[in-house]
């Protein structure tokens, strides 16, 4: 399995936000997400390529996503926006070479701006990133059973991207 991750940047994105930790970051997530997805999809569910678009927002682009899409009048830290999902399971389309998961959308200073304590920013970052990753796939914390599931894998999976991008964005 191979997942490509395009990246875009909102017209008013925060220069700091593309700070050399996050861009490592991100181009650790193909890989990491790669083993998940073979890890959390049963075998044959999907083609061997994935796609997942990343975009970073300033915090009044992400304000205007959330009011659009969640009506609430704030930024916040994290948006999915899922192309596979039906009626809470992740049913993902057949015969194409490369499947779109969907969309990603961060607020890069939402969250410098919220981290909570003892947490640093690409560990926060990691974690919104695997939270956004995991909503593709149709995970959710709307139960308590399903919020539990969800932390670990989360968990798991921005460990792995903290791990990885530490080490310049390539398994070694």
């Amino acid at each position: 399995m191979k997942v490509h991750l395009r990246l875009d940047s909102g017209e008013d994105t925060d220069p700091a936000s593309s700070s050399d930790s996050l861009e490592e970051l991100l181009s650790a997530a193909g890989e990491v997400f790669a083993g998940a997805l073979e890890e959390l999809v049963p075998a044959g569910l999907l083609p061997p390529e994935a796609e997942i678009s990343v975009t970073l927002l300033s915090p009044d682009e992400m304000a205007e996503q959330n009011m659009l899409h969640r009506g609430i009048e704030s930024p916040t830290d994290v948006l999915s926006f899922p192309l596979w999902e039906e009626e809470g399971s992740f049913r993902p389309g057949r015969g194409m070479p490369v499947l779109p998961l969907g969309d990603i959308v961060i607020c890069p200073r939402y969250v410098a701006d919220n981290l909570p304590p003892g947490r640093t920013f690409i560990e926060e970052a990691a974690l919104m990133l695997a939270h956004g990753f995991l909503h593709l796939l149709a995970w959710d914390h709307d139960t308590d059973s399903g919020e539990a599931a969800m932390e670990a894998a989360q968990v798991r999976i921005s460990r792995a991207l903290c791990d990885m991008a530490a080490e310049g964005g390539r398994e070694k």
